[in-house]
């Protein structure tokens, strides 16, 4: 069976229950003949980790809680089940059912259901079919009496319940968590069924659920038909042939059998061949696939990928910012709407990029055209593009993982909501959560709170910028709204096909890594995770969020230019990786993460492969070495970034070994491959340059606040050897971090793992020659 979202994905509920919170989303009974009544005979078995089998990956990220919103799980069938079912033509019944929610879920969707025999051939013969959403949209066309009532519906502020267990009255409207005409919910396909259904659970009656779908199916004819979308195929999901579709499907992304099923296939088509080939990848064509030479771009939009992209629900608010930063006593408005003015406040800087953007349409009439527009004119909405992001994290104050003021009486914005929503706390709710939820127990912190708040802020700008790129079509080549003007003026643009145009901040922030707060617990501190979920699930999520990002717009020509925070992308492929291995989980789903990892490092190469100078500093500031242009050259990802020693043993010890070795379990010799790939890559970058292009780590300078020769983002290259560290047996290793050893001993050590490995001869001399010549004595 696949089932979308079977279980439960979010914070636990807080607020005074009316109704109790349910433990198991789904459950399942095998009915047997159609027409007879055997329900009282068939038992319901719960969907959860113990009740049903999941495949290898949901269980390994997990479980029905865990990271994948979409899983497969079979039911074996005992003899008294199978006593039950009839042969064909006859007919069998299975039943699904929804038993309760947890303050958050619905109901869950069924896509596939098969009946295997022991050899898993399918034995089912009836076809799958699916709500045509299209007749639905088609016979909602005529504006009517409903449409009226259910546009004010849509729009009102005060009318919504938060849940059926929860009867706070919601400052948020519909409108508000979604786009705000809900060309979501009309573009994804959204059926009027699931949209009668969600209003029932925000306390509406079903006939104003039917209002809202009929305002929406007639207020939104104009938004096209694509088969593709639906709540279940994640948005931008990357598969073949989606460069070459109207621009206005892309959103829709290539579906969830787009979704590789392992390394293996992965590899394949990263190598340029068939997902199910069974010719194996040749060194030359890895070469090919990692050479990150000027010229040379990896479509992230239509490779697959072994990872399930979140859904559009995921990219919602639980909380909208409205019922997070509520009026305080004696006021109508709270913070989010009265701080700041038109150029900081986040809903005014949404609007006013929203305003211009409607008053500048093209013309010609042309969703996506802003071949129009005046130099000047890109260069306003380069810069407002920003804004939507920029401006809501200097709403929330801090920064990743610290958003609690080391000034208490200036608190900041994600303090102030955090606060709020714990003040509404029900020990008797913490108290069910906690029984019911493995992990609720962490989850009632003022640290989770404040996590609650940043989450309902962050996926709100997720939503606008969505909204914003959609409705107005800015998904086309980057280069209409980002590049700059030329000594003549003419706008000279830069980007790929495809892309949103928001730069930093943009859809990575909604992954947990960006969202959660330090918290220091019995257990010790926890950093990078949600306070309610275990580390690999948040690992997970942090894993699609990141590689959608890199999918919807990896940046622009240098290192790091742009929205992506590839260090961390690739620092949480590793990651989810090692927590996986300490796990115990099957060495092919941690594989299917490893290689993904070289297609992150071959992006991030091919974008920074440029004619930057490798030490220029700014006139302005010479010693600040993030004005520096090496620290946007290739010459900063030489270490760990891109390096060598990343992929290979750090020791001959076996704690050293690397965890790529895994490599091997796909195909036999795998890693060496890659190995060897990554010093071609290596190569392609760096060989050829000289001595004197390099700047020399100075002990006395500080990148920020932290030493250069100890600073992640360095640049530079020792002025001098330094003899690698000794085990307790006098053999060289490479120990700890980047801040640990220099840049001249990473690269050191990584020709030396790499020859111990039996990297291909030639490749290695060409790394180790250049080596020599940095560092000449």
């Amino acid at each position: 069976m696949r089932c979308h979202r079977c279980g439960f994905y979010n914070s636990p509920e807080f607020e005074a229950l009316i109704k109790p919170l349910t433990g198991i989303a789904g459950s399942l009974r095998v009915v047997g003949a159609a027409n007879a009544d055997n329900t009282s005979a068939a038992a319901w078995i719960p969907i959860s980790d113990t009740g049903v089998q999941l495949d290898d990956i949901e269980r390994a990220h997990g479980g029905v809680n865990g990271g994948l919103l979409t899983i497969r799980f079979r039911m074996p069938l005992d003899s008294t089940a199978r006593a039950r079912l009839v042969a064909s033509p006859a007919t069998n019944r299975i039943e699904f059912r929804f038993n309760g929610t947890d303050g958050n879920s619905n109901g869950f969707r069924i896509l596939d259901l098969q009946l295997q025999d022991a050899s898993g051939r399918n034995l089912a013969t009836n076809p799958r079919r699916w709500a045509d959403i299209a007749a639905e949209k088609t016979a909602g066309r005529t504006w009517t009496a409903d449409a009226d009532a259910g546009k004010t519906l849509w729009n009102a502020s005060g009318v919504l319940l938060k849940s059926p267990v929860v009867n706070t009255r919601m400052r948020a409207a519909c409108a508000s968590c979604h786009a705000a005409t809900g060309r979501d919910l009309q573009y994804f396909n959204y059926s009027d069924h699931s949209i009668v259904q969600r209003s029932r659970f925000h306390g509406l009656s079903e006939t104003q659920g039917k209002q809202i779908a009929a305002y929406l199916r007639a207020a939104l004819t104009q938004v096209p038909h694509v088969p593709q979308a639906a709540p279940w195929n994640p948005p931008y999901q990357p598969g073949p042939g989606l460069d070459s579709k109207p621009i206005v499907e892309w959103a829709a992304g290539a579906g969830i059998d787009a979704v590789l099923p392992d390394a293996k296939s992965f590899v394949n088509v990263f190598a340029g061949k068939a997902a199910n080939t069974t010719t194996a990848v040749t060194q030359a064509e890895l070469d090919a696939a990692m050479d990150p030479s000027p010229g040379k771009v990896l479509n992230t939009r239509e490779m697959p990928i072994p990872l399930q992209l979140p859904d559009w629900n995921a990219w919602l608010p639980i909380t909208h910012p409205l019922d997070i930063w509520t009026p305080d006593a004696g006021q109508s408005q709270g913070l989010f709407e009265t701080q700041g003015d038109t150029g900081s406040n986040p809903i005014k800087v949404v609007k006013r990029i929203a305003d211009w953007l409607a008053a500048n349409r093209n013309p010609n009439g042309v969703y996506g055209d802003w071949s129009h527009l005046t130099a000047d004119q890109r260069e306003r909405a380069q810069y407002w593009l920003t804004d939507p992001g920029m401006r809501i994290l200097d709403f929330v104050g801090g920064g990743r993982g610290s958003r609690v003021s080391s000034n208490p009486s200036q608190p900041f914005g994600a303090e102030i909501g955090g606060r709020k929503l714990q003040a509404l706390l029900s020990s008797s709710t913490q108290s069910s959560a906690t029984a019911l939820y493995p992990n609720a127990k962490a989850g009632y912190s003022k640290e989770a709170f404040i996590e609650r708040a940043m989450f309902g802020m962050i996926h709100w700008m997720g939503v606008k910028q969505w909204e914003l790129a959609h409705e107005f079509g800015l998904e086309n080549s980057t280069a209409s709204f980002r590049g700059k003007k030329d000594a003549s003026g003419k706008w000279v643009g830069e980007g790929e096909k495809r892309g949103w145009p928001f730069s930093w901040p943009s859809v990575f922030y909604m992954a947990p890594h960006m969202l959660y707060v330090d918290e220091q617990t019995a257990q010790g501190k926890r950093e990078f995770y949600f306070s309610w979920e275990p580390r690999l699930t948040s690992y997970y999520r942090t894993n699609q969020w990141y590689q959608l990002q890199m999918t919807m717009n990896p940046g622009w020509t240098g290192a790091s230019e742009g929205p992506m925070d590839w260090p961390y992308h690739m620092g949480f492929t590793t990651a989810v990786v090692d927590d996986l291995m300490t796990a115990k989980a099957p060495s092919q789903v941690s594989a299917s993460h490893l290689a993904r990892y070289f297609q992150v490092r071959t992006k991030l190469a091919q974008l920074a492969n440029t004619s930057l100078s490798f030490n220029k500093p700014d006139p302005a500031a010479p010693t600040d070495l993030f004005r520096n242009e090496g620290h946007r050259s290739r010459a900063s990802l030489a270490i760990h970034k891109l390096g060598v020693g990343e992929v290979v043993d750090r020791g001959p010890e076996s704690w050293e070994k690397s965890r790529f070795r895994l490599l091997d379990d796909v195909t036999p010799g795998l890693h060496l491959m890659f190995i060897n790939s990554s010093m071609s890559l290596y190569n392609t970058m760096y060989a050829t340059t000289t001595y004197e292009q390099w700047r020399r780590c100075d002990p006395n300078a500080l990148f920020g606040s932290e030493p250069e020769i100890k600073s992640g983002f360095r640049f530079c290259l020792d002025a001098k050897r330094t003899p690698l560290p000794l085990n307790g047996k006098g053999q060289p290793h490479l120990v700890g971090g980047w801040v640990d050893w220099t840049s001249e001993q990473y690269i050191t050590w990584s020709v030396i793992s790499a020859r111990n490995h039996g990297a291909e001869a030639q490749r290695l001399k060409t790394f180790s020659d250049w080596s020599g010549r940095m560092w000449k004595e």
